[in-house]
């Protein structure tokens, strides 16, 4: 049976986008393809796993055909274009687009496929002279994108957002965004502390956030939660000053504010922060921040760092320390639920301390460690080279040939297929003795010679997460 295999991409995950990637298996599909790789990535991208995997294949020789729905699929790129052409030719290896007319073995299929190529690297340069045309417009006009919690859009401008939106069931006092985003303002002015206030916060609202594997912790927009990144972000926004700013990315939002486009004074009227308050917020957010930089450099290793994670409501744990009594000069070292350690939104209060952790991660790490030593005794079969079963088949072959030519040949193919099979089974100098890696990983006095760099190296590659409630370890999930 051939192997056809058939390749397309979209450019993102969205609805629209994952219909039409859909239509594109089913189209690939008809054409004949029995295997189809995709990817979900922008076409200037250059490594994509789904089109890398595809070249290789082709690159290798193991398929008989390749088929694409056409050529803006694969890239835009002139480089991977070429990449593509040149590995189709050398594997002499067919390869056609469903929409596009292309052969990349003749030259003109290659000059097609060129041509097409820069018009979709066009056509992506127009789209993003529209796009920059646009903000450009949108910013002459000194026009908002979004309101961030305690604002609304009305038009083109932002407004204090004085519509209900919550009530409190102790005092049935109705608040609205802009009344709430008032009292964290409030809250974080009176403890001068981020933790302090999200805590604050959290307890006046009763709130709990949950994280689930693999979809983060994010809230959406206009929502009540908000972490001490986010708040430390929300404080920093210029629009709760009464001005408008552009140029806060992602990794602008946090510092750079020489970098931010800002036009003072757009909405004045509708402030949630004084410029006097605003110093003191500044102030401290600058102090966290160079805290921050100066502990980077000194703070020790804490191999099991990242790796533990609440069982209650799923967020990861942070270190925790405690001054011993006995010895005010020792710290003892725990792992806490890091939603309610700084903010309170978590009912698992109880922390682990690290050397039971360490423990129970050592003995799973021992005991799969034996398990796979036991798998590593049975003798492994490797399979025989063709050369080998060739040989048998001629052996066959001539042992039921008359003659003592015959006889002859036969006892030369047994000396050649004995020497073959010798080499074969025989173990290279270098190859590592597994077994005995197993046993030394076994044992629980290897991991005490460990330094704790070299354990969270070990510890990062074997351990995926370490699951912890009401103060033991309830799970511990390994990678092998």
């Amino acid at each position: 049976m051939k192997r056809i295999i058939g390749y397309t991409r979209v450019s993102s995950n969205s609805p629209e986008q994952l219909k039409a990637l859909k239509q594109h298996k089913h189209r690939l599909t008809e054409a004949g393809c029995t295997e189809i790789f995709t990817d979900i990535a922008p076409r200037s991208r250059d490594k994509r796993n789904g089109l890398e995997r595809v070249l290789g294949i082709i690159e290798r020789k193991e398929c008989d055909e390749a088929v694409f729905i056409r050529l803006d699929r694969i890239t835009d790129s002139p480089t991977v274009l070429e990449r593509a052409i040149t590995i189709c030719l050398d594997a002499n290896m067919p390869i056609r687009g469903l929409d596009d007319s292309i052969d990349f073995t003749t030259v003109g299929g290659r000059l097609h496929a060129r041509i097409l190529c820069n018009l979709a690297r066009a056509e992506v340069e127009r789209l993003s002279e529209r796009v920059k045309h646009g903000h450009k417009h949108h910013q002459n006009r000194n026009a908002a994108y979004f309101a961030p919690f305690g604002y609304k859009k009305v038009g083109d401008r932002l407004e204090l957002d004085h519509a209900p939106f919550l009530c409190l069931i102790e005092t049935h006092e109705e608040l609205s965004r802009a009344a709430v985003g008032r009292l964290m303002v409030e809250d974080f002015l009176q403890w001068l502390s981020l933790r302090k206030a999200l805590r604050t916060w959290n307890t006046r609202f009763g709130l709990q956030t949950f994280r689930y594997r693999g979809k983060g912790n994010h809230q959406a927009r206009g929502k009540l939660g908000f972490s001490i990144v986010s708040l430390t972000s929300w404080l920093n926004n210029p629009i709760l000053r009464g001005h408008i700013a552009y140029g806060r990315s992602r990794r602008q939002r946090q510092r750079f504010e020489n970098l931010w486009d800002v036009r003072p004074n757009t909405h004045r009227e509708h402030r949630l922060l004084t410029e006097e308050e605003y110093r003191v917020v500044a102030k401290i957010l600058e102090n966290n921040f160079q805290n921050y930089e100066q502990d980077q450099g000194h703070t020790p290793v804490y191999p099991l760092s990242g790796l533990v994670f609440c069982g209650t409501c799923g967020m990861r744990c942070i270190k925790v320390n405690s001054r011993l009594l006995s010895t005010p000069d020792h710290y003892r070292h725990s792992y806490q639920c890091e939603n309610y350690k700084t903010v309170r939104a978590c009912s698992s209060k109880s922390s682990v301390r690290q050397e039971i952790l360490e423990a129970a991660l050592i003995e799973a790490l021992c005991q799969k460690a034996e398990d796979l030593a036991a798998i590593a005794t049975e003798p492994e079969t490797a399979p025989e080279s063709p050369e080998i079963t060739k040989l048998r088949e001629e052996l066959e072959y001539y042992q039921s040939a008359p003659g003592h030519h015959a006889a002859l040949l036969v006892q030369e193919i047994e000396q050649e297929l004995e020497v073959l099979l010798a080499r074969q089974n025989q173990v290279p100098e270098d190859k590592p003795d597994t077994q005995n890696i197993l046993i030394t990983l076994n044992s629980p006095l290897y991991w005490q010679t460990l330094t704790p760099e070299e354990k969270r190296e070990l510890y990062r590659a074997l351990v995926s997460r370490i699951v912890i409630q009401e103060g033991r370890v309830i799970k511990i999930e390994l990678k092998v």
